[in-house]
């Protein structure tokens, strides 16, 4: 585990049950990490720190056991987020397969996203904020976090997220969306159907089918749900999913075809019009 992470309790406590993709620690003490999980439980014992959870894959086979649990029959999704205030212990049950983003920070630096002091923050599980999914996906998660040029963007991006998680509302642990949005159980039925598909042609037809809907009706509730389009969502999907493959040193020809790309170049053209540059800077 890199050094200085260690010394948060959650991720103390997440050391033996999950795998640790990336991490670290900022100048001003705030801890970011991105975990990996097949299945497992885990207990976090009263951290002495806060931490925000976005879960970035999977999800739909988590849910918290704690004899206080919020809502125990809930289960998450992609793009759930979690909100665990300092001093409060938790237990989690995960059945399959999830990644996610941890932020662990404190009230100095909740007060210094908010601009006064504050009281820390509101128990979360299973929230959902396109805005705030959006801040980690676009940038918080594309920076370098070790490069010292990306220092003040970092903390700038860190500021803003603790600021809107501040005004996270806990909603209903079946995501619904709002009004004309999809389900929680629809939307899990969408995100399992293109995570386990992205070698494939995904169709909108395809999507509407195993959400219940028309393609038409299906179209708008994604949206209204998602903020972009099904299209746009799923090619996200696909460059992602080149990102990691490309990171773990698998070869960019049989990424494109795994990612369900028709070609090396085509790949290529999609990935730099997502994140700004081409997958030879990942590698």
């Amino acid at each position: 585990m890199a050094p200085g992470i260690v010394g948060f309790d959650v991720a103390r406590a997440l050391r033996p049950q999950a795998s640790l993709l990336r991490s670290c620690v900022t100048a001003t003490g705030i801890g970011l990490a991105v975990w990996e999980q097949s299945k497992g439980d885990v207990h976090y014992h009263r951290a002495r720190h806060h931490t925000f959870s976005l879960y970035l894959r999977g999800g739909s086979q988590v849910r918290e056991v704690s004899s206080d649990a919020i809502r125990p029959n809930s289960t998450g999704s992609c793009g759930a987020i979690c909100s665990l205030p300092a001093g409060e212990p938790s237990a989690w049950k995960n059945g399959g397969y999830l990644r996610w983003l941890h932020v662990y920070f404190e009230d100095r630096h909740l007060s210094r996203a908010a601009g006064s002091k504050t009281h820390g923050v509101e128990r979360v599980v299973f929230g959902c904020d396109p805005a705030l999914r959006e801040l980690c996906q676009q940038f918080l998660l594309i920076l370098d976090w070790d490069d010292p040029g990306h220092a003040n963007v970092l903390d700038h991006t860190l500021m803003t997220l603790l600021a809107r998680s501040l005004s996270i509302a806990n909603v209903t642990s079946d995501f619904r969306a709002p009004n004309g949005g999809l389900t929680g159980a629809q939307r899990r039925a969408v995100e399992d159907t293109v995570e386990t598909s992205l070698a494939e042609r995904i169709t909108v037809r395809n999507l509407a089918e195993v959400s219940g809907l028309s393609p038409r009706q299906f179209s708008r509730a994604f949206t209204v749900s998602y903020g972009v389009p099904p299209y746009e969502w799923v090619l996200r999907q696909r460059v992602e999913r080149v990102r990691d493959l490309l990171a773990e040193g698998q070869k960019a020809s049989d990424v494109a075809v795994l990612c369900g790309f028709s070609s090396q170049a085509h790949m290529i053209r999609r990935f730099r019009a997502v994140f700004g540059y081409t997958p030879t800077a990942v590698r």
